[in-house]
C-alpha cells in the first residue's frame, strides 16, 4: 500500500498546467513583438523632442533641434531609418509646408553603414528645415515612412510617427495687455500743388548748381588748373556722398525722413550722371515706366537691376510721402541696396 502511494505523482496536473502556462506566455510575447508600438514615447529633452520606433527590420527615430522656438527662429527636424542592406526606405516628401510650419529646405544625406557582423545596418537620414509665421502652438503631423525588401515583389510596409506640438514664442513682451494697439492711420492725401512746387524749386536749384559747377569747371580746365585725370566717376561721387550722409548720423538722431530724402537724391543723381537719364525730375512710376520702354545700352543695364532699384525707390517713397517709419534694420537695408546698386552698375575701369 505504501509503495503504491509513493509511486503516484504528488500533483497529477502540474505538468499539464505548466505547459499550458508556457504556451500562453509565448503567445502573448509573439503578439507584442508584432505590434508596431514605439519603444520610447515622445520626450521633450533640453534640445528638443525625440521619438523612437521598432517594427520588423525597421528602426525609426525622429528628433527636433528644439522643443520651443521664437517667431524669428527655425526648427530642424531629422528622420533616421536603420534597416538591413536589402531593404529600401522612402521618406515622406513635402512641398511648401510641413504641418503648420513653412518648409524652407529639405536635405537627404548619403546612406551610411553602422554595426558589424550580422548586425550591419544602413542608416538613411533626411533633415527638414522649418519656419513659423506667427506665435502659438504648431503641430507636426504624423510622418509615414515606407520600407520594402528590394528582392521581393511584395508591397512595402509603413510606419508612422506620432504628432508633436511645438511652442512658438512671440518676440513681444509677455505682458501683452500693456501693449497699446493704435488705430490704423487714415490714408494721407498728397497735395499735388505742393509736390509740384517742391519739384520745380528743386529743379531750379539743381540746374543752377549744375550750371555754376559747369562754368567753374570750364574756367579751371581752360586755365590748366584742373587736369582731366582728377575727375571723379559718377560712382565715386555717389559713394562719397553716401559716406558723408552716414557720418551725419541722421538715423541715430531720429531724422528718418530727411535721411531717406537725401539717400534717394544721391542714387537719382548717380543714375543721371552715369546713364544720362533724368531721374531726379521723374516720379518713381514715371522713371520705371520710361526705363521699361527705353532701348539704349544704359537702360538695358539698368533694366537688369530693375527689381533692386524698384525696392529702393519704393522704400524711400513710403517714408517721404506715406510717413512710414521704418525700423533701424530696414533703414540699414536701404543703405545696403543703394551701395549694391551703385557697385553693380558702375563704369568699368579703363586700362
Amino acid at each position: 500500500m505504501s509503495k503504491s502511494f509513493q509511486s503516484e505523482p504528488r500533483y497529477p496536473f502540474s505538468r499539464k498546467c505548466h505547459a499550458v502556462l508556457m504556451f500562453c506566455v509565448l503567445l502573448v510575447l509573439s503578439l507584442i513583438s508584432c505590434t508596431p508600438e514605439p519603444v520610447r514615447q515622445p520626450t521633450a529633452g533640453d534640445q528638443g523632442f525625440s521619438q523612437s520606433y521598432v517594427q520588423d527590420v525597421l528602426i525609426l527615430s525622429l528628433h527636433t533641434s528644439k522643443k520651443e522656438i521664437t517667431v524669428a527662429g527655425q526648427l530642424e527636424l531629422v528622420l533616421e531609418a536603420a534597416v538591413p542592406e536589402n531593404v529600401e526606405v522612402q521618406f515622406p516628401v513635402y512641398s511648401a509646408s510641413l504641418g503648420d510650419f513653412t518648409l524652407k529646405d529639405s536635405r537627404l544625406d548619403p546612406p551610411r553603414m553602422t554595426g558589424s557582423g550580422d548586425n550591419v545596418r544602413v542608416v538613411h537620414r533626411v533633415t527638414y528645415l522649418l519656419e513659423p509665421y506667427l506665435s502659438g502652438t504648431y503641430s507636426i503631423p504624423a510622418m509615414t515612412v515606407t520600407y520594402r525588401d528590394k528582392n521581393s515583389d511584395m508591397e512595402g510596409k509603413t510606419l508612422a510617427t506620432e504628432e508633436i506640438q511645438v511652442s512658438v514664442q512671440s518676440l513681444l513682451e509677455p505682458d501683452t495687455a500693456a501693449v497699446e494697439i493704435k488705430d490704423i492711420r487714415p490714408p494721407l492725401s498728397l497735395p499735388p500743388n505742393r509736390v509740384q512746387q517742391f519739384l520745380v524749386i528743386g529743379l531750379i536749384f539743381l540746374l543752377a548748381a549744375l550750371g555754376a559747377a559747369g562754368l567753374l569747371y570750364r574756367k579751371k580746365t581752360a586755365a590748366g588748373k584742373l587736369p582731366a585725370a582728377v575727375q571723379l566717376r559718377p560712382e565715386e561721387i555717389a559713394l562719397q556722398e553716401l559716406e558723408k550722409l552716414l557720418a551725419e548720423n541722421l538715423l541715430a538722431r531720429g531724422e528718418i525722413e530727411l535721411f531717406h530724402l537725401r539717400i534717394s537724391d544721391i542714387l537719382r543723381h548717380y543714375i543721371e550722371d552715369r546713364f544720362g537719364l533724368q531721374a531726379p525730375e521723374r516720379t518713381t512710376e514715371e522713371f520705371l515706366s520710361e526705363l521699361s520702354l527705353a532701348k539704349s545700352s544704359a537702360s538695358t543695364l539698368l533694366g537688369s537691376h530693375k527689381t533692386l532699384l524698384a525696392d529702393f525707390l519704393a522704400q524711400c517713397d513710403l517714408v517721404k510721402f506715406a510717413r512710414h517709419e521704418p525700423t533701424m534694420a530696414e533703414s540699414e537695408e536701404t543703405v545696403v541696396i543703394c551701395r549694391e546698386f551703385i557697385e553693380k552698375t558702375k563704369e568699368e575701369a579703363e586700362g
